[in-house]
């Protein structure tokens, strides 16, 4: 097993720090400080087409988040938030189509891609301060935040605790109101036990990147078309192998445990506009009906859409109409 902070292999240039706090409203109005100590920030500048890529090491609690931003620096910011088990690759080809006339900034999770392995620090009370940071030393301009799962409850979250930080939410199949459940009662949780038992295996033997591929081509895609390597692409196939590769199967605990999302406050009331995207309920879903009534009374302003024909991955199984409905939401802005 992991000790804390150590990362898969990667090299950092330019190291500064700086020294970050924040804070948000409590329940009762007051403002409660976040502990965000020493941010230390380095960058690997390269050049991606017509617009501006950096690799990122950001620094909190000694844990290094990698990330990367791509487009006009003067732009407004976009931050990509993915799912459990996942890593910044899966927005993959989306990025530089936002980034024509967006700031994008897409960023691994800790446990996830090229960020450091913490094991016990895999959920929500450990995520969201780690974004908060982030958005903090990036701009000092509300972004627009989209998260996948995960990456929605996270940005959820956010918008409800620092709504100063969210100018709008593009929500993707959060599960806002799952509860605990043994893996007979939840499918997802024995997904997740499954998927751990699979890449810690598959580590420990040092297995390639093709026979991480080779899963992704035997595993039947959710939403019934074929493999998930043949929703995913050839390009998408390889950088979610590379991210199974990376993560830290330990990531999944606290989804088998039921401690991942503990704080979340689904039925809180989000300022900003938001427009949530449903998979469709025959494909598997993070939201039931119940959920989006539940979801729609607290949030009466919020757009909710279903998206037939996509099960929970939507902007990998119909990126067109996700980049649509992103598109939606910036016309509302």
């Amino acid at each position: 097993m992991d000790g804390p902070g150590r990362r898969p292999e990667s090299t950092l240039v330019g190291a500064s720090m700086t020294t970050m706090t924040t804070s948000h409203r409590s329940s009762g109005g007051r403002r409660r400080q976040l502990a965000l100590p020493e941010c230390r920030v380095a960058w690997i500048g390269i050049a991606t087409g017509n617009v501006g890529s950096q690799i990122v090491q950001f620094v909190r609690d000694d844990i290094e988040i990698a990330y990367h931003a791509v487009g006009d620096a003067e732009s407004d910011v976009i931050v990509l938030l993915h799912g459990l088990g996942s890593a910044r690759s899966t927005w993959g080809p989306l990025v530089f189509s936002l980034a024509r006339r967006h700031r994008v900034v897409v960023v691994d999770f800790r446990g996830h891609g090229e960020s450091f392995h913490a094991p016990g620090s895999y959920t929500l009370e450990y995520f969201v301060p780690d974004t908060i940071a982030l958005c903090e030393s990036l701009t000092t301009k509300p972004v627009v935040m989209v998260g996948h799962s995960l990456g929605g409850v996270v940005a959820h979250t956010i918008a409800h605790v620092r709504p100063d930080l969210v100018r709008a939410l593009l929500l993707e199949d959060p599960p806002l109101y799952r509860r605990e459940g043994t893996p007979d009662e939840n499918p997802v949780v024995t997904f997740f036990a499954l998927l751990r038992q699979v890449t810690t295996e598959m580590q420990a033997r040092h297995a390639s990147l093709v026979e991480y591929e080779a899963v992704l081509h035997v595993a039947s895609s959710p939403n019934g078309a074929g493999s998930f390597a043949d929703v995913l692409g050839v390009e998408g196939t390889r950088a979610r192998a590379r991210g199974l590769a990376s993560l830290d199967p330990d990531v999944f605990l606290p989804a088998l445990d039921g401690t991942g999302l503990a704080g979340a406050q689904p039925d809180a009331t989000l300022p900003c506009p938001v427009r949530l995207l449903r998979a469709d309920p025959t494909l598997g879903k993070g939201l039931t009906d119940e959920n989006e009534a539940r979801f729609r009374s607290s949030n009466p302003h919020a757009e909710v859409e279903m998206v037939h024909g996509a099960s929970h991955f939507i902007h990998d199984e119909q990126p067109e109409r996700f980049l649509l409905e992103l598109h939606r939401l910036f016309d509302t802005l």
